[in-house]
């Protein structure tokens, strides 16, 4: 029946929802099946009838984050060519960010973690990797395709890199300096006035 299905995919998104908050918060080994049904209000018995297995659970949340890059091209659209990629590092180089590890980035929470796994959810991680160099690839200012997938890769390397050592010292005043000093990083290296500057004269 239509209201069964409804029930059904309902119950589907609690699950990956409150898995997706767990495995920011505390890692994808860091908690148990159990208490991420309770924290969906749910049985753990009900698990088995959505998933199969943890690790399919963790490939479908990782799945999930195609909506993060949707949401990402939106916020980006109405900004200037040569602005896009600066745009979305500082939109994430941010201390709201850094503070709630839950609703953000789920590559800055585990993604250590999930380079380390195999199976359907480092095939979903790999997926997702390469779809955000692919995007990102699209907002670079460089001319050129290579010069552009190089501008993209080191955006987004310096974007995870900085929230771990952010989110890794204790004083929330150096963890914000951190955060300031990659954005001026890459504001240099590929914001609108460093790729002014670096860009040849034509002849």
């Amino acid at each position: 029946m239509p209201w069964q299905e409804d029930h059904k995919e309902q119950t589907h998104q609690r699950i990956l929802d409150a898995a997706a908050a767990a495995f920011r918060e505390h890692g994808v080994a860091g908690i148990g099946i159990a208490d991420i049904m309770r924290r969906a209000g749910l049985t753990h018995g009900g698990f088995y009838a959505h998933f199969k297995s943890k690790d399919e659970l963790v490939a479908e949340v990782l799945g999930a984050m195609a909506a993060r890059r949707a949401q990402t091209a939106e916020a980006v659209a109405e900004r200037p060519g040569d602005e896009k990629l600066m745009a979305v590092a500082e939109a994430y180089l941010t201390s709201r960010h850094r503070e709630h590890p839950e609703r953000g980035c789920m590559i800055a929470a585990i993604g250590s973690e999930l380079a380390r796994m195999a199976g359907p959810a480092k095939q979903s991680f790999d997926g997702n990797v390469r779809a955000w160099l692919s995007q990102l690839a699209e907002y670079a200012p460089a001319d050129g395709a290579d010069a552009r997938r190089q501008q993209a890769t080191g955006t987004y390397a310096a974007m995870i890199g900085g929230m771990i050592l952010a989110r890794g010292v204790e004083d929330p005043h150096e963890a914000d300096r951190i955060l300031a000093d990659v954005r001026a990083f890459l504001q240099d290296t590929v914001g609108t006035v460093g790729t002014t500057r670096k860009r040849r004269p034509k002849k």
